[in-house]
Parts: structure tokens; sequence; C-alpha cells
């Protein structure tokens, strides 16, 4: 009896590793008052994602400072927890063309459903 109750602990608690590792790969997101990013964790990349919550959030520039706010607020904790990124992570990780698709959709604001600004930003993996 004894062994089967130690066999059936060791088989849930490696069930529920394998289950914590794949919930740590599901999609997280950030809310922001004018943007959602979301999070998607790889094998040896961070996939972020960044887009306004509403039509008059996307008719101004704005959402993009938010969203290259939160997105640099959340790649330098990881840094801070040891993440090392093959490239310098700056104040604006979406870049200049998230500019530009701000700037444009400005011009035609109806159009700000189908604006998603992303970037993956690659890590390396400490050997053991």
């Amino acid at each position: 009896m004894k062994l089967s109750s130690a066999v059936l602990t060791f088989a849930l608690g490696g069930m529920m590793s394998m289950l914590a590792e794949a919930d740590n790969q599901a999609p997280q997101s950030t809310q922001g008052n004018l943007v959602e990013l979301s999070i998607k964790l790889n094998d040896d990349s961070i996939g972020l994602s960044c887009l306004p919550k509403t039509e008059a959030a996307g008719v101004s520039a704005d959402w993009v400072v938010e969203c290259n706010r939160l997105a640099y607020a959340y790649l330098s904790a990881k840094s801070a927890e040891g993440v090392m990124f093959l490239r310098q992570i700056n104040t604006k990780p979406f870049g200049m063309a998230a500019d530009f698709i701000a700037t444009n959709l400005m011009q035609n604001p109806a159009g700000f459903k189908a604006v998603n600004i992303s970037q993956d930003f690659e890590f390396t993996t400490k050997k053991t």
C-alpha cells in the first residue's frame, strides 16, 4: 500500500510539474490604460505584441508610447531576473516602425483594429 501511494504521489508530482511548465508557455498579458501587451514565452525568445484597446485610444500616438513603456518595464524586469538578451534592450523596444505605424494610424483612425505592433526578443540560456 505504501509503495502504490509513493508511486501515485511521484506520478502526480511529475504531472503537476509538466502542467506548470506548459502553463509557463501560455500567453500572458498586461493591461495599460490605452493598450494590451501580450507576452509569449518561448524556449529561446520572448514575443511581445501590443495594440490599442479601443478606437479612441488608437487615434493618437500615445498608445505606442505606452506599449514601449510596458514592454521596456517587462524586459528590464526579465533582465534583472538574469535573462541575457542577445541585443541590448532600449526604451523603445518596438522601435521606429511602431512610431511610423502610429503616425499613419492617426491619419486613418478607423483602421486601428488591424494595427498590432510586435517584436521578438531572443535570449540565451545558461548552460549548467
